[in-house]
């Protein structure tokens, strides 16, 4: 293996790391401020770190006007909806299920949807995968809302959660069509401004009601590391990754998310598993992580294969189940 390969493994281990550690950081954040507001102060200091970014790095692409426009929407998807949900669903239920049922369950989601739509195949290897992560899925739901911890408030977290993974999951079938043509840099500017613009409109009639003297400098320091850490320095250590190792193999790594989000959740907020809720974890992500790998296999098995024609290689316009963190900066 070669050492830039090794570098970029660190790269990208270090990025997982940091969209761990957004789940409880973002859970501290609506502990103090209204979710809506949580949201909108990082993505709108993520959105102002970014546009520095893209001014000091000038990106060589000049982007159109119809390449702008696909990139906000998808930032209207993608930051705000995806975000207004997780912002929602860490109010109500442990950062540790979030942590633990974004990563594993927007794979299955898209994998299934691509799949219903025909534009993917279903062998079944796969269909084993999507099973074993949906069954884990169920199981998960189960044990972490029954018993000591059970109630009202974290069965709708947690159902707010799946609710967003599958706004992501459509997020990430537009994103390709939306922002193929565009710089990555651009691309995840442009989306995350918009997103944030309209966050910050949801959030502006909770600001009367932000005790603004009150907040502490630990809660200043937590809204600047989420603008800065999560967003936009992980973004740019996913890109080194992606540029050394590939897009493919760079989101498999996607599913080192939940072991950092629960081991930050529980050194900063006391959170933990139980034995069945822990099980039930490793089966979602074991499944999702075969029905992802197995994908991967037949799209490369199809691109290797030469045309009718002998012209050359095959590129599908699909997106890969498990590729969902393509644009990092949502995350």
């Amino acid at each position: 293996m070669k050492s830039k390969s090794i570098g970029a493994y660190g790269w990208l281990l270090l990025t997982m790391m940091l969209w761990g550690s957004a789940f409880p950081s973002s859970k501290y954040a609506t502990e103090h401020v209204p979710h809506e507001v949580a949201a909108f102060f990082r993505f709108g200091g993520g959105a102002l770190v970014l546009l520095a970014l893209t001014l000091v790095m000038r990106p060589s692409r000049k982007a159109s006007a119809k390449d702008i426009l696909g990139a906000c929407l998808a930032g209207l998807v993608g930051v705000f909806g995806y975000n207004a949900l997780f912002f929602w669903g860490v109010t109500m239920g442990p950062a540790s299920d979030g942590s633990v049922i974004f990563p594993a369950l927007t794979p299955v989601i898209t994998a299934v949807a691509l799949i219903v739509a025909g534009r993917e195949t279903a062998g079944p290897v796969r269909v084993t995968g999507l099973a074993i992560g949906l069954g884990g899925a169920a199981l998960f739901f189960f044990t972490a809302n029954t018993g000591a911890s059970a109630g009202g408030d974290r069965l709708m977290g947690d159902s707010v959660f799946l609710t967003g993974a599958a706004v992501w999951s459509v997020y990430t079938l537009l994103n390709r069509k939306l922002v193929s043509g565009m710089d990555p840099l651009q691309a995840v500017m442009y989306s995350t401004v918009a997103g944030s613009l309209a966050l910050g409109v949801m959030a502006a009639p909770k600001f009367s009601s932000v005790g603004w003297s009150s907040l502490s400098g630990g809660f200043w320091a937590n809204a600047v590391y989420l603008a800065i850490g999560p967003t936009a320095v992980a973004y740019l250590l996913y890109v080194r990754g992606i540029r050394d190792v590939g897009a493919s193999t760079a989101s498999v790594m996607m599913f080192a998310v939940p072991l950092f989000g629960t081991v930050f959740s529980f050194i900063s907020l006391g959170e933990s598993f139980t034995w069945s809720q822990g099980a039930a974890a490793l089966i979602m992500l074991a499944g999702a992580l075969l029905a992802v790998v197995s994908g991967r296999s037949v799209a490369r098995t199809r691109n290797a294969e030469p045309s009718p024609a002998g012209a050359g290689v095959a590129q599908p316009d699909v997106v890969l189940a498990g590729e969902e963190t393509r644009d990092p900066a949502n995350r």
